[in-house]
């Protein structure tokens, strides 16, 4: 006959017992993974949040940045050029249209050239577009220094306007893929602050060179001056690491990337390759699955227009990116419906 006691002894002893025991709560319910030993086999992640930019990062912006000045200065210079430069251009007062003409030339080909200049830095490097650029900056700036007719001041403002829709859109490009990941919006903001700046600039030198006898000249002809600068400076820049990989470089990009991060962060270089070359990996599936669907084999400046082409289709079809497109209009005109740059008339 069982003993009423012993098994209620029993029952008290077995519910006093957790129902976890200590060794099993010590063990998490999903098995966590190193981060220095990933279960994938692929190298070990690294957090590019500490990440600060170093003297060769602030260097490079700094360099890159000039082209804003450019921007500002020769955006900017053209009010005072106007009203200074009396009969000096084919012997006559400048009428409404030439002002026109003289004022509108750099916006006209800045647009044309913005686009142009996307499928230039697929094909060229963004380093490249800059320099060519820079080239273009002083070009336009020594036309219009000497020129002697209405046409040729036009064409001196066309010109900088390509170095202008080039660099307006090259340069946020070759910071932003150079930058360290939490740096990134506060570099390429500087972008605009140095077209600002270029603007004060260049209506200082309007000031100081109104009074002076063909001071319009010297106006003009100084936007050669950082345009020069910049091109000795940058070309001792690299590349973008981005556009190496995609390239085939992967050398170049990871001695980039150590320069960026230092040599001492190894395991942020690794991380960062890898990410890349995953990105490029699936912008090269999905556009090639694109360019077959659409015209079977093709490549090169073919690839180039399709992917315009879809880049902007998704630009105006997808909700969040069409918000954004009309907030960005918006802002860009009311900037110039406010005077952001005056052009006399």
């Amino acid at each position: 006959m069982p003993n009423p006691t012993a098994a209620h002894s029993t029952e008290t002893d077995d519910a006093s017992q957790p129902l976890i025991s200590s060794d099993a709560a010590r063990e998490p319910l999903i098995p966590s993974v190193s981060p220095s030993t990933p279960s994938d086999g692929a190298p070990p992640s690294a957090d590019e949040s500490a990440a600060t930019p170093g003297f060769f990062i602030w260097a490079l912006t700094l360099s890159a940045c000039i082209s804003g000045l450019l921007f500002g200065f020769d955006t900017g210079v053209i009010s005072a050029t106007l009203v200074s430069v009396g009969a000096d251009l084919s012997a006559r007062p400048l009428s409404t249209l030439d002002k026109a003409l003289v004022t509108a030339a750099t916006a006209l080909f800045a647009l044309l050239a913005s686009p142009a200049s996307g499928l230039l830095a697929d094909a060229w490097g963004r380093k490249r577009v800059v320099l060519v650029a820079d080239v273009l900056f002083a070009l336009g700036a020594l036309a219009q220094a000497a020129a002697g007719e209405v046409w040729v001041m036009v064409v001196g403002r066309a010109v900088v306007g390509l170095a202008v829709g080039s660099a307006s859109f090259v340069v946020p490009l070759y910071i932003g893929e150079l930058a360290p990941a939490t740096w990134r919006g506060r570099l390429v903001t500087i972008v605009a602050l140095f077209i600002t700046g270029g603007q004060v600039v260049a209506y200082v030198i309007g000031w100081l060179f109104s009074r002076m006898p063909g001071g319009w000249r010297r106006m003009v002809g100084l936007g050669a001056v950082p345009a020069i600068v910049q091109l000795f400076t940058l070309v001792y820049m690299p590349e973008t690491p981005r556009w190496l990989i995609k390239h085939g470089d992967e050398d170049r990009a990871r001695l980039v990337l150590r320069k960026v991060y230092g040599k001492d962060q190894e395991a942020i270089v690794k991380t960062i390759m890898i990410r890349v070359e995953k990105e490029i990996e699936e912008e090269e599936a999905a556009m090639s699955k694109t360019v077959h669907h659409s015209s079977g084999s093709t490549s090169g400046f073919k690839e180039h227009i399709i992917r315009m082409r879809d880049n902007f289709s998704e630009l105006v079809t997808v909700p969040g990116h069409r918000r954004a497109l009309i907030i960005s209009c918006m802002l860009q005109g009311a900037q110039q419906l406010c005077g952001f740059v005056s052009q006399p008339f």
